[in-house]
């Protein structure tokens, strides 16, 4: 059996999305691919069960979550490293 699932975020900009696309391409893998579309990240996941794809999904959406808050400057250079304990709030 193959699970797909679309992931789509709309940014303030191209570039934002760029950024986002361009920090999350490493950990991709074989399981995602990435598109910027505008100022929208598209990303497809697959995967071989229900388990498997929430496990990508997880990941991939943690992944986003920190590249998100760097792109937005929510994170500081230099900051402290369990400033990013902070990011589920």
């Amino acid at each position: 059996m193959a699970i797909e699932c679309a992931i789509e975020i709309d940014y303030d900009s191209e570039e934002q999305a760029r950024n986002v696309a361009r920090s999350i391409s490493l950990d991709n893998g074989k399981y995602a691919d990435s598109q910027v579309h505008g100022n929208k990240l598209i990303v497809r996941c697959n995967a071989s069960s229900t388990p498997s794809m929430l496990h990508t999904i997880e990941d991939l959406l943690a992944c986003i979550k920190v590249a998100d808050q760097l792109v937005r400057g929510r994170i500081a250079e230099g900051s402290d490293p369990d400033a990013l304990a902070d990011l589920d709030g």
